[in-house]
């Protein structure tokens, strides 16, 4: 490897570059001490120090096995974070109320970075930062109260391959396959197509679930309390919501809804069949065993649900109050697919059309 020239003039006054922090990366990477990637980089030995600590991130081995480790994309991304922190635009620094607007909305009121930064830059605040520079402040620990384990949703949630579906020689239920489900609603163009699940608690002796029925296009929510995991409290369930929207208007607003192999929907002629006459109320399809990802959005959702519920708590002890109050949080929730609107406006745009 060729050293750069060791001068007074390249050791005084100069950040490190990008190129320089790679290369301290390979290096770092390689075991070379700390003084001898000074010497090539042609920094003081007390930079690369510096740039070392700073850089650390906590990476996992083949065997998983933790360990921290230099990482030039974190360096990087710490002295971006500092050049905005300089002089008469500080962005944070002694900026109190910024500080606290941030941590109250993420603490308090369950609100991601993403969603912060928007309603910072709606509200017309001076000192708006972006998603990205509310993450950096967060993992150099200077928003009180909060850091990257306390966030309800991490950053870099990677995104699931696809995998290959697997497909039952015996399907469990005789319904419609999602593979004879119109290709339209797919694109989540049209109104009205929904996917439904079950929110189980303790695992332990049944109980209580919680019926989760999320649309599609709007991503808007209906969570039902049921008193157990059957087809009948099931059915009860989609009774109560036909009669709440009454059968006309329950044909119009659930065109279709996606379901999972589970024996709780396993029914299909009584799901599909109005309760209050001989039509029927909407079309059920059934997504392929262990392919979670065909109803994502029912997925999604229930994962914002356990911010509130958390797994192995007894749905039996939230009351059909606090649960309705759940679903307004989640529905009112300013989402980054939908450009920052939130469901509920968007159901209510859609009920209104049709009206």
């Amino acid at each position: 490897m060729k050293h750069s020239n060791n001068t007074e003039d390249n050791r005084k006054g100069k950040h490190l570059t990008w190129d320089d922090r790679v290369t301290i990366d390979a290096l770092a990477v390689a075991g070379i001490p700390a003084k001898d990637i000074a010497s090539i980089v042609g920094k003081s030995r007390r930079t690369i120090e510096r740039e070392l600590a700073r850089g650390r991130v906590l990476h996992k081995d083949s065997e998983w096995r933790e360990k921290m480790v230099y990482s030039c994309d974190r360096g990087q991304d710490v002295h971006d974070l500092n050049a905005t922190a300089k002089g008469k635009n500080l962005k944070l620094g002694s900026n109190k109320e910024m500080v606290k607007f941030i941590s109250t909305r993420i603490v308090r009121h369950r609100e991601s970075p993403d969603v912060v930064a928007f309603r910072m830059k709606s509200l017309g605040m001076d000192d708006y930062v972006c998603t990205k520079t509310i993450y950096s402040y967060i993992d150099m620990g200077l928003i009180d109260g909060v850091s990257n384990e306390t966030l309800l949703e991490k950053r870099n949630r990677r995104k699931q391959k696809k995998h290959k579906i697997r497909r039952s020689p015996k399907r469990l239920a005789k319904g419609t396959s999602i593979e004879k489900r119109p290709n339209h609603i797919d694109n989540r163009e049209e109104f009205g197509h929904w996917e439904m699940d079950l929110v189980v608690g303790s695992r332990k002796g049944g109980g209580a679930a919680l019926l989760t029925i999320v649309e599609r296009k709007t991503r808007h929510l209906l969570a039902r309390k049921i008193p157990d995991k059957t087809q009948e409290s099931v059915l009860q369930a989609m009774k109560l919501i036909e009669k709440e929207y009454g059968s006309i208007n329950f044909r119009k607003i659930f065109k279709t809804i996606t379901v999972d192999n589970g024996s709780e929907f396993l029914d299909v002629d009584s799901m599909e069949k109005s309760a209050f006459s001989n039509k029927k109320r909407s079309r059920i399809y059934y997504a392929h065993p262990y392919s979670s990802w065909e109803r994502g959005s029912n997925e999604n959702t229930n994962r914002i649900i356990r911010r509130f519920i958390a797994k192995g708590h007894k749905i039996s002890k939230y009351t059909k109050t606090k649960i309705k109050e759940f679903e307004q949080w989640i529905n009112q929730y300013p989402r980054r697919i939908l450009e920052f609107a939130s469901p509920h406006e968007l159901f209510n745009k859609e009920l209104a059309i049709l009206a």
